[in-house]
């Protein structure tokens, strides 16, 4: 068995291109971005996501980017293990609904394996920060079987699980770190270690406490806005700095905003370092080594 990781949008809150200002649309498909989110999936068919943005229903329809838009798609994913939350703003959070489908058919499918047409829906687990979870749950009540009936009878099976920061937990067989993350003024987010795998969305400042977390990283996952600097996001001098003192075998950038052309930033990528497009992927070993 083994994983990858599909970088499913590797966009900014408002995807890109951004439309009003024509100085900002670009026509290379490279630059067609949704918002920002990932899967892992491993070939005996577990699927992890990293967050539930707005796009969600586009990313699990057409992960790799390649559907011709009326045939089947036939790379859809259609079942979820688990969902890892990075934090709960609404570009990485508010396609929490799109997983009602996910969960219909993975309800769909155990029933037919047991024979039992009334067997429960399996609950699919968000896990992350203790407050990040609250919030969703206050935002989407439905969603965790809260609230009014009618809703309770129509949501998913989501429950929550809140993890604990630097401490190690196995989350669909992968083994899972996760660890605090500032993301400036608009607070804080969580960064996952993922096997050999780091993912590192929505950052400006990367605390000291995580080098131990990142230590020998295969692939890393990384946010990079743009040139200028942001309040909330690593800029490219900052992504590189990040690159320097972690030292991974291999770094693409993520959540990237219209400002980045891939055509100009390719040029410019120092050694082991890529942009990624929807639908990269990659693989990754889904074993833990911190040395």
């Amino acid at each position: 068995m083994s994983w990858e990781i599909i970088i499913t949008g590797c966009g900014t809150s408002h995807g890109n291109p951004a439309w009003g200002d024509l100085a900002w649309w670009s026509t290379d498909p490279r630059d067609a971005r949704r918002r920002s989110g990932a899967a892992l999936r491993s070939t005996d068919g577990r699927v992890v996501l990293i967050d539930t943005g707005p796009d969600l229903l586009h990313q699990l329809r057409d992960p790799y980017r390649q559907w011709d838009g009326v045939s089947y798609p036939a790379d859809a994913i259609t079942r979820c293990d688990a969902v890892l939350m990075t934090h709960d703003h609404a570009d990485h959070s508010h396609g929490i609904n799109d997983l009602r489908h996910v969960n219909r058919l993975m309800r769909r499918a155990q029933r037919a394996l047991s024979g039992d047409a009334h067997e429960p829906a399996p609950s699919i687990p968000l896990c992350g920060n203790h407050e990040h979870l609250e919030r969703l749950r206050a935002m989407f009540p439905y969603c965790f079987g809260l609230g009014e009936e009618f809703y309770s009878l129509a949501s998913p099976a989501l429950v929550t699980r809140s993890l604990v920061d630097d401490i190690e937990t196995t989350i669909a067989g992968l083994p899972v770190i996760p660890f605090a993350m500032s993301h400036g003024s608009a607070g804080r987010t969580t960064g996952f270690r993922i096997g050999d795998l780091a993912y590192l969305t929505d950052l400006k400042e990367l605390p000291a406490a995580a080098d131990r977390h990142l230590r020998g990283v295969g692939l890393l996952v990384l946010d990079m806005l743009r040139d200028e600097e942001h309040p909330t996001h690593l800029c490219w001098a900052e992504a590189l700095a990040i690159i320097a003192r972690v030292q991974p075998q291999r770094t693409v950038f993520t959540h990237m905003g219209p400002e980045v052309r891939f055509a100009d930033f390719s040029q410019r990528l120092p050694a082991g370092v890529e942009m990624a497009v929807d639908g990269w992927r990659a693989g990754f070993a889904a074993t833990l080594d911190l040395k």
